[in-house]
């Protein structure tokens, strides 16, 4: 993994609330490689207590808990900390599941059994919105955002890019880890013009050859999302 990102992941206080003992011990096994701080709790009354007592960036909680459910627990963390990062766990993605997810603001929404990469990478997507808050995206492989300038650098060098480069850039970050779509993406950085598929391809592509390829993912005939992905090897 990359030495900055290696650095990101350490700095992180996770808290993971799951009462499947099974899989509260792979996932802090998981987490604990990389990140110094993580912390567990077994049910959203033992969850909530640890959150009021302790210092979080992140959470990391199962819907269906014990005592006290994962929304329920999330919505009280809400009230006190509106920034910190939570990360839902489900094994029924239910309409009313993912709707309550978005209204506790949850950052993202993970349906079991997942890969231990997609919560890296989620994890990796909280790092961006967390370094969001100080102007800065890191996107891997020595290339940053500053946010408030919309300028992209590499290994502190500025990168030459087109208006409508920045703008493509800029929207693509502001929904960092999400898809956006070719009509959203037309409608923000053309506004009143048309834009076809094939000249949004160009200036994606064109972006990809200042940055690299795998910066920006094509979601076939919808749109694109940006995300830096990290490959981990789990040790044995």
């Amino acid at each position: 993994m990359d030495k900055n990102v290696l650095k990101r992941f350490s700095e992180l206080r996770i808290l993971l609330v799951e009462d499947d003992t099974l899989l509260r011990g792979i996932i802090f096994d998981a987490l604990s490689l990389y990140c110094q701080h993580v912390q567990c709790a077994e049910d959203g009354e033992e969850g909530l207590q640890c959150f009021h007592n302790g210092n979080f960036n992140v959470v990391i909680s199962d819907i269906n808990l014990p005592k006290m459910s994962g929304l329920t627990m999330s919505h009280e963390i809400r009230k006190v900390n509106e920034e910190i990062s939570i990360i839902i766990l489900t094994a029924y993605d239910t309409t009313d599941n993912i709707y309550a997810s978005m209204d506790i603001c949850a950052c993202a929404f993970l349906h079991k059994p997942f890969e231990l990469e997609q919560l890296y990478n989620t994890l990796l997507m909280c790092i961006g919105k967390i370094a969001s808050k100080n102007h800065w995206i890191d996107l891997m492989r020595g290339f940053s955002y500053n946010i408030k300038s919309k300028e992209l650098f590499f290994e502190e060098k500025e990168i030459h890019l087109t208006k409508n480069e920045s703008k493509l850039l800029s929207i693509l970050i502001e929904h960092f880890g999400k898809t956006v779509s070719f009509e959203n993406i037309e409608g923000n950085v053309w506004y009143d013009k048309s834009a076809t598929p094939e000249t949004i391809r160009m200036h994606i592509n064109k972006l990809r050859s200042k940055t690299y390829y795998e910066l920006i993912e094509n979601i076939q005939g919808y749109g694109y999302k940006l995300l830096p992905k990290i490959s981990i090897a789990l040790e044995k």
